[in-house]
């Protein structure tokens, strides 16, 4: 790996070492990968009763995420909130990913929604936005989507995110988040007027009913991802595809700006 990338990662480890310790949690094995242009920071951390992983991601523009994983999750991100890091903590109870179809919406519920999410991209009410971020520059890598709303106070305000898959795919996560979203309405736990996604793929996809893809989808991503996969591929087959198209448009960035589901790592 870059010395330079394993230096800001190992720094912004020293940096998250002292609140976690406050918090009683002890650093443990560190691994690091090597995603070409990115970089990627493995950390095992140990709890007096429950222990977890930290992933701290470090994206072209030298932004640095972290990633709480495991039954230590929600209690890691608690430890480090206000701590000036860009902290994502997948939900543990969903560790084994999300699974599109009409059982899982205890699962979904229990996805804590975030404070409004401040950023200057104007919206209109009843705008709902979904995005897709996927770390590295391979084809398969670390991937997950999120949903916002444009509420009434005028902020962008993230209403679903989904756990971190460890190998997903950009355009599959993409289209995942317009189906995660079009679920949400289906079962009365979002409203929205219209509903924007910035890949062209996706919506294609959503619109043919055809997820036309030359990835293998069960055989390179993650068990989980691929569940979600064909969890979609199922709904859409029964879904009323139509009525859900027509609230669907393509985000313009060079006309709005950038999308405000937008994570950011480019």
């Amino acid at each position: 790996m870059n010395g330079e990338i394993d230096r800001k990662l190992r720094a912004e480890l020293e940096r998250i070492e002292r609140p976690l310790a406050h918090a009683g949690f002890l650093i443990g094995e560190v691994r690091i990968v090597d995603e070409g242009s990115w970089g990627r920071l493995d950390v095992l951390v140990e709890g007096t009763h429950i222990s977890g992983k930290i992933q701290i991601h470090l994206g072209k523009k030298g932004n640095i995420s972290i990633v709480p994983q495991g039954t230590a999750a929600t209690a890691i991100a608690a430890a480090l909130k206000g701590t000036g890091h860009d902290v994502t903590a997948a939900n543990p109870s969903r560790a084994a990913g999300m699974r599109f179809d009409a059982t899982s919406s205890t699962e979904r519920a229990s996805v804590p929604k975030s404070a409004a999410r401040k950023i200057n991209v104007r919206g209109n009410d009843g705008e709902l936005v979904v995005d897709c971020s996927k770390f590295g520059g391979a084809l398969i890598g670390p991937t997950e989507w999120r949903g916002v709303v444009f509420n009434p106070a005028g902020h962008w305000q993230e209403v679903f995110h989904s756990p971190l898959y460890e190998r997903g795919h950009n355009n599959l996560g993409e289209f995942l988040a317009i189906i995660d979203a079009c679920q949400r309405l289906e079962r009365g736990e979002l409203k929205c007027i219209t509903l924007w996604s910035d890949s062209k793929t996706a919506l294609s996809w959503f619109r043919t009913g055809k997820i036309r893809t030359t990835i293998d989808v069960n055989g390179q991503c993650d068990a989980a991802f691929a569940a979600a996969v064909n969890d979609a591929r199922k709904w859409l087959e029964s879904t009323n595809r139509p009525k859900w198209f027509a609230m669907m448009s393509r985000w313009d960035t060079s006309a709005r700006g950038e999308n405000p589901a937008d994570f950011g790592r480019k």
